[in-house]
């Protein structure tokens, strides 16, 4: 049969059976049965024993998460400062290029009136005469 955890609804009512589950009380949550110890102690002491090695483990267990918590908590620090760098040196490359493209911009925009005005004045000189018009009369002979 399934063993049955404390906390849990049990999936059947014919499930009877019931094992002793030896665990720590989680911070922060609220215990179903006040009444009860945290632990279930039995009198023979190797199940003494191994509550405490549990201790250990939990104990190795909450070092570990923590090594684990720092490393990864390095790797995320390390990435994110590195990639801000590299959007820092983008953003400042950006604006350079942007400031080169209005200069380019203004230069372009000046060489287009003025070209415009040279395109005007070209036409005004092609379009007037050179040579004055001149009427020759004619004398009686």
């Amino acid at each position: 049969m399934a063993d049955l955890v404390r906390g849990e609804a049990s999936e059947s009512d014919e499930e009877v059976d019931k094992h002793k589950i030896y665990a720590a009380e989680v911070s922060g949550e609220a215990t179903e049965e006040e009444d009860d110890d945290i632990y279930e102690q039995p009198s023979t002491p190797s199940a003494t024993a191994s509550i405490y090695r549990n201790n250990l483990l939990q104990r190795k267990l909450i070092e570990n998460n923590i090594e684990i918590c720092k490393a990864l908590t390095m790797l995320t620090r390390n990435f994110v400062v590195t990639a801000s760098k590299q959007l820092l040196t983008t953003d400042q490359m950006l604006i350079k290029s942007q400031l080169s493209l209005q200069s380019a911009h203004t230069a372009l925009q000046q060489a287009q009136r003025n070209t415009a005005q040279l395109q005007n004045r070209v036409a005004s000189a092609l379009t007037s005469s050179f040579l004055p018009v001149i009427h020759i009369k004619e004398r009686g002979n």
